[in-house]
């Protein structure tokens, strides 16, 4: 199913923590471009990790470009608080994010 309808100057393919920051800087840049994400919401697959789940680094090292953590520097974001993160992100930056879009493949014309 084509679902862009329109030359874009990039589509990036998934709104986890990497799909986002890759957005903010094609957005800062000025390009055109949509980010294509599998699940209903831009959180990558952290709504499917388990509840207790941590973040590896602590805050003051787990911010995406632009926009800092909301957490003291030094503790570690649990899963839901990364998840509301994500989404933030992307609400403050406007991303412009396709949701319920799972790629199986893609053809550059």
């Amino acid at each position: 199913m084509d679902i862009l309808q329109k030359t874009l100057d990039a589509v990036v393919i998934g709104g986890g923590q990497a799909g986002l920051a890759s957005g903010y800087y094609l957005q800062e840049a000025g390009l055109d471009f949509t980010i294509l994400e599998a699940e209903a919401q831009p959180a990558g697959s952290w709504p499917q990790y388990y509840d207790s789940l941590k973040l590896f680094s602590p805050a003051r090292y787990s911010s995406l470009p632009g926009y800092p953590f909301p957490k003291a520097p030094n503790e570690y974001p649990l899963r839901d608080e990364v998840i509301t993160y994500l989404r933030q992100y992307a609400e403050k930056f406007k991303l412009p994010i396709m949701v319920n879009q799972k790629v199986s493949s893609f053809l550059r014309v």
